[in-house]
């Protein structure tokens, strides 16, 4: 799942995604209280893990993550912070919430799949 408000960026990081290994189903959403909405209903299947910007409408990607990393249900779930912010203050709070990595956006495609695929390949070898 991606939980970015950047329509350009879903693109791209879906493309990155489907280049890595286009079995992988990613679910876009624009805000985080669609997602969180979506993550509450029983019938839907819960991601394997969450990609997450920091700065949405609605809800900061802080909040939707102190709401993840709270619910019993759903605190399992890896979420990796995908944000422009490089700031160390946001990796330490992303890291004290429980997020299980901080991938700041790279300023090219190829790094980005690079990245993406890194940190699939970690959270398989995590399960």
């Amino acid at each position: 799942m991606l939980v970015d408000d950047d329509e350009d960026d879903q693109m791209i990081f879906t493309s990155a995604i489907n280049e890595i290994n286009n079995g992988i189903k990613c679910s876009c959403f624009s805000n985080a209280v669609d997602s969180w909405k979506m993550l509450q209903m029983n019938n839907k299947p819960r991601p394997d893990c969450i990609f997450l910007d920091l700065n949405m409408p609605f809800m900061h990607g802080f909040e939707f993550l102190q709401l993840i990393k709270t619910s019993k249900e759903l605190n399992s779930i890896p979420v990796i912070i995908y944000s422009t912010s490089s700031r160390e203050s946001d990796k330490i709070k992303a890291s004290e919430l429980g997020a299980f990595n901080f991938l700041s956006k790279p300023n090219s495609f190829a790094e980005l799949k690079n990245k993406i695929r890194d940190l699939l390949n970690s959270l398989c070898n995590k399960h």
